[in-house]
């Protein structure tokens, strides 16, 4: 049984999504200041393809790994070397398909050399993600609070080096993340094969390897889908725009999704716990309350970014940003329904059932683009803000609904505020183990 509550947990991944987020605001700064609004768009552009297409090419493999270890019905060993396979052939799709994407597109504003730098990320990247997975499933939340936060810490530090000090431009910005990434790969290495002593053997786990791609590519779906609806606009504002109003765009999403950090630390713990219990009916009421108190907290957060973000946005960025500020206000319920969808969702994925999300996403998705279609060329970057709140939103309320009839709760129960919520941190206790099968 975890030794550590659950409260504890949280805070620890909070704590490291802390630090990624002043990191990344760190690294915005500095992007954003010495690239300019156009730079800092094609850096954004460049970027954004293989952020895209990993989302769906790394097969859920995370995902799938945090529920094969809590099941317990193959050795660690086995899951390990099947990662590494796993972790091969995704790359080589990743490479395969970003690399159709660039010729198809225009091409021309791609220097080669960027190209390759995000090539042989892609690699690194994935490598990190799978072992994320990996040490959740087993419930090692601290080492995977390092695989969050490591490379955006290194990414800072070789940005100030490559962008600030050096002033490669973009260049830099390519070279920083893909060290960052190397150096963090290499201590996930020494930990697996050094440290924990495991052999990779590179044999063919059949039903291991079904199992794990199977629901890794219901995973991958959903997640391939929800980065479509969070990028997608991205690539539309610089077909349908001007690279100044995707530099304005992807500063505003960057900011306002500093909001998913609760989240993000809650569902980490939710998908790691679920997968390690069968007290389905208080992991479901646990979940209820969770969801409860983090709506209240994201409100508030909501409030505070539209009021201070007039502000703050000019004075830390510049004032060439200071039309960012509108598309954060505007964005922001969006961002916040989000907020819902994602922890509920994190109960679904640890039980093995991530299906759900792509039946909401792939409309609101659709109903993303057409608004999209609708809006940028008449309101810019605005539109695209517009288009997005409306697509969260709709997608959002739509889960709830769904969530509601898988786990058999009525939607107001979800919603049923009440006093223990508010002393929910205090006294919950980690959620049981599930036993090993014989």
């Amino acid at each position: 049984m975890a030794q550590r509550s659950y409260f504890q947990d949280i805070l620890s991944v909070l704590g490291s999504n802390v630090v990624v987020t002043i990191c990344n605001l760190a690294i915005g700064i500095i992007l954003s200041r010495l690239l300019g609004a156009a730079g800092y768009g094609m850096y954004s552009s460049i970027i954004v393809v293989p952020i895209m297409v990993i989302g769906f090419t790394q097969l859920g493999i995370r995902r799938s790994a945090i529920y094969h270890i809590g099941l317990k019905t193959d050795p660690e060993k086995n899951i390990v070397s099947a990662l590494f396979i796993l972790l091969l052939i995704s790359s080589f799709l990743s490479i395969l398909i970003c690399t159709l994407v660039y010729f198809y597109s225009e091409s021309s504003t791609y220097h080669p050399l960027l190209i390759g730098i995000v090539f042989l990320t892609i690699p690194l990247l994935l490598g990190n993600v799978f072992a994320g997975g990996f040490f959740l499933g087993k419930e090692q939340i601290r080492r995977a609070n390092y695989l969050n936060a490591a490379p955006t810490a290194f990414n800072l530090v070789f940005v100030i080096l490559f962008v600030l000090f050096l002033r490669w431009s973009v260049l830099g910005a390519f070279i920083a993340v893909a060290l960052a990434n190397l150096v963090t790969f290499f201590f996930v290495c020494r930990i697996l094969i050094v440290h924990d002593q495991y052999r990779i053997t590179w044999k063919y786990h059949e039903h291991l390897m079904k199992s794990m791609v199977h629901l890794g590519i219901m995973n991958a779906l959903a997640i391939f889908i929800m980065q479509l609806n969070y990028r997608f606009d991205i690539l539309m504002l610089k077909k349908m725009s001007t690279l100044e109003q995707v530099g304005f765009y992807s500063l505003a999403t960057q900011i306002a999704e500093q909001l998913w950090h609760i989240p993000y630390a809650i569902e980490s713990i939710i998908m790691s716990r679920s997968a390690n219990t069968k007290d389905n009916e208080f992991v479901n009421k646990t979940v209820a309350s969770i969801f409860r108190v983090s709506l209240l907290i994201g409100i508030l957060g909501c409030l505070i970014m539209f009021f201070v973000s007039p502000f703050l946005i000019p004075l830390i960025f510049g004032q060439e940003y200071v039309q960012s500020v509108p598309l954060i206000q505007t964005i922001l319920p969006g961002i916040l329904l989000l907020v819902a969808f994602r922890i509920l969702n994190s109960r679904l994925i640890g039980m093995g059932k991530p299906q759900n999300a792509i039946w909401t996403f792939l409309p609101a998705l659709l109903l993303n683009i057409g608004l999209n279609l609708l809006w940028i060329p008449k309101y810019g970057a605005l539109g695209s803000a517009w288009a997005t709140n409306v697509s969260y939103g709709a997608g959002s309320l739509v889960f709830i609904f769904l969530y509601a009839k898988k786990i058999k709760m009525p939607v107001l129960e979800i919603f049923n505020y009440r006093k223990s919520d508010f002393y929910f941190f205090r006294d919950l206790k980690p959620f049981p183990k599930r036993k090993s099968r014989a």
